[in-house]
């Protein structure tokens, strides 16, 4: 009788182990209020994080190519830049609604839109800069021709840079700064082996925006997959002129 309860008590805590509840990994949304100067600079608190499967922040980016030139966001100005921002921008309205828990973003959420992570001028990773610690973080576009936009992190300054997908595709113009420039605004450019990270437009074009999110990642600690928050809306910048 006493080996028989010894055997029902150890295939009883099997089964706990086995059957118990699966660790669910969540990282939280950079929810803080954004301040923004039209569309020239962006002001956001970014949240420490202590989560230990979290690794920062990444910000995802796509370039959209228009004939109009706007100020600001709103949705009429959205609707002026670009019809493909119009749909990418509703497509990620679910995810960046932070009462709706059950849209959660994974890696092809933003590859199947052709969005890219935001890189600094010789640092392709840029968590080793949007750390967990978060901070103070203000992007800039100014609009003056030739001044290359920045972010800038508690006082520090950071260069931007176009990704160019790990080396899937060679953007041009090949100094990958975020200038708005005949290259850029081609629309031959605009295919998955140069301008990857473009929204092209026929003709000939003079504007580029730029779409920003920022996003919190980590890593599963199970299966080692890259995990995020549910993404937050930066800003839409337009880029200034190269020259």
């Amino acid at each position: 009788m006493i080996k028989l309860k010894k055997l029902v008590i150890f295939f009883a805590g099997v089964l706990f182990t086995t059957c118990g509840v699966q660790e669910i990994y969540y990282l939280p949304q950079v929810l803080s209020n954004i301040g923004r100067d039209f569309n020239t600079e962006a002001r956001i608190t970014v949240p420490s994080i202590n989560q230990y499967y979290a690794r920062g922040y990444r910000i995802f980016y796509r370039i959209y190519i228009s004939d109009n030139s706007v100020t600001g966001i709103s949705q009429s100005d959205i609707s002026s830049i670009s019809s493909t921002l119009v749909s990418d921008y509703n497509y990620f309205a679910s995810l960046t609604d932070s009462t709706n828990t059950a849209s959660v973003p994974n890696i092809n959420t933003f590859r199947n839109r052709s969005y890219y992570e935001l890189e600094f001028e010789g640092i392709r990773d840029i968590t080793s800069v949007l750390t967990t610690a978060g901070g103070n973080v203000t992007i800039r576009f100014l609009g003056i021709i030739g001044e290359r936009p920045v972010l800038i992190i508690n006082g520090k300054e950071y260069i931007l840079s176009r990704s160019n997908g790990g080396g899937t595709f060679s953007p041009v113009p090949e100094d990958r700064y975020f200038f708005s420039s005949p290259e850029l605004n081609a629309y031959g450019n605009a295919n998955s082996e140069v301008n990857a990270d473009v929204a092209g437009r026929s003709g000939v074009s003079q504007y580029a925006y730029v779409c920003m999110y920022i996003v919190a990642t980590g890593q599963n600690p199970t299966n080692f997959t890259r995990i995020y928050s549910k993404p937050t809306l930066i800003s839409i910048f337009r880029l200034p002129d190269r020259s």
